[in-house]
């Protein structure tokens, strides 16, 4: 059996089967861009598409993927940013965009990081691949499953770079996708969002490389929290740029323009329209206390509960704050000790009797169980006392 705590919030949603361009003030072959996508970046709905699927060279957009293995590496400690690391000459050798690392010298992960980051630089990405890795191919085989591991079924790499090579391709949407995966951290935010550093290369570090970041959204739009750019002269010119406003995260990315001003315009217009036109209704953040409940045989008599994941509904821009219908479903009875792993109810999201959503509840904190004697004192002998 289980009791019912419900609490009203004052929301209201237009529920629409699907979303398209349409509602925009642009339509897709309007658009200079080959390829282009824009998506929510809480839950991968797609706003709007363009040759989305299309196999294309995405340039050093592919360090995007690179970056998420970073990332993965720093959050679970096998990479700290102050470790060194020795540059082989095979990536000294690297061409195109660098900072002319030497083969021998030493440098820290941070510093690779900036130049990865702001100057897209192709020698700090094989340092850092054969320093993750112990080699190239194996950064790139990481790089592959991951993709699998994402659902990009379009994508293969075949470099850390993006340099071109023939089967080194994936797509517009693929591209969104691991751009959504790398916003769950926050390790090289602060890269991606600086506008000017420097580093210092060399076996005597003696020159400085000053790093100008390429994407120059930076300074022109609004919310802007993450981006990457690339070209060659196969791909010419891409990027995949997520930004935030209020509770709302969009993703766009364009492949294919012809010049670096359409690439960036381009963005801006889909990211603006989005914002414009959807918005994401936030009941409650994950980890954030929901409500609380009482539990039997625990050192303390009730506890708080949580969702380990946002818990919103993503609609258009026209909705009210009113008539949606948050309901809490906890487990009666509850006996300690409880895991915060364990589940022990759900969030349920619904909107004239229709259901939205549905989110686990669970534990803020692990609850312990009493000991045996001051149970007894305190649940048998106290009563007797009194």
């Amino acid at each position: 059996m289980k009791k019912k705590i419900a609490i009203l919030f004052f929301l209201v949603v237009h529920i629409m089967s699907t979303l398209t361009f349409n509602v925009y003030g642009a339509e897709a072959e309007n658009l200079q861009s080959k390829s282009a996508i824009l998506i929510n970046a809480d839950d991968g709905q797609v706003l709007f598409e363009k040759n989305s699927n299309d196999k294309m060279a995405p340039a050093s957009i592919t360090k995007i993927m690179l970056l998420v293995l970073i990332s993965e590496k720093l959050d679970s400690e096998d990479l700290k940013l102050e470790q060194e690391m020795t540059i082989s000459e095979n990536a000294a050798g690297m061409g195109g965009s660098q900072i002319y690392l030497e083969a021998y010298e030493v440098q820290t992960v941070e510093s690779i990081l900036k130049a990865i980051c702001m100057r897209s630089a192709n020698d700090a990405s094989v340092a850092m691949a054969e320093f993750m890795y112990g080699s190239v191919e194996g950064c790139v085989k990481a790089m592959n499953d991951k993709a699998q591991e994402l659902g990009m079924t379009n994508t293969k790499f075949i470099n850390v770079t993006g340099l071109p090579e023939e089967e080194h391709l994936t797509t517009a949407h693929d591209i969104a996708i691991m751009t959504k995966e790398l916003l769950k951290y926050n390790y090289v935010n602060e890269y991606l969002l600086t506008w000017m550093d420097s580093v210092y290369v060399g076996k005597e570090k003696d020159s400085e490389q000053v790093l100008v970041n390429t994407n120059r959204l930076i300074n022109n739009y609004e919310g802007l929290i993450g981006g990457k750019t690339g070209y060659t002269t196969e791909a010419k010119y891409c990027l995949s740029a997520a930004a935030k406003r209020n509770d709302t995260t969009l993703i766009a990315v364009v492949l294919g323009c012809d010049n670096t001003k359409i690439r960036f315009n381009e963005v801006s217009q889909l990211l603006n329209e989005g914002f414009a036109n959807y918005k994401n209704l936030l009941f409650h953040k994950k980890n954030e206390i929901i409500t609380s409940s009482p539990v039997y045989c625990g050192k303390e008599d009730t506890f708080n509960l949580i969702s380990k994941e946002n818990i919103y509904y993503f609609t258009n821009s026209d909705c009210k704050m009113e008539d949606f219908n948050l309901e809490y479903i906890i487990d009666e009875n509850l006996k300690a000790p409880l895991t915060i792993d364990s589940p022990v109810g759900k969030a349920i999201l619904t909107k004239d009797d229709q259901i939205l959503g549905e989110y686990e509840l669970y534990p803020e904190k692990e609850i312990v169980k009493e000991g045996f004697f001051k149970f007894y004192f305190n649940n048998i002998v106290k009563n007797i006392i009194e």
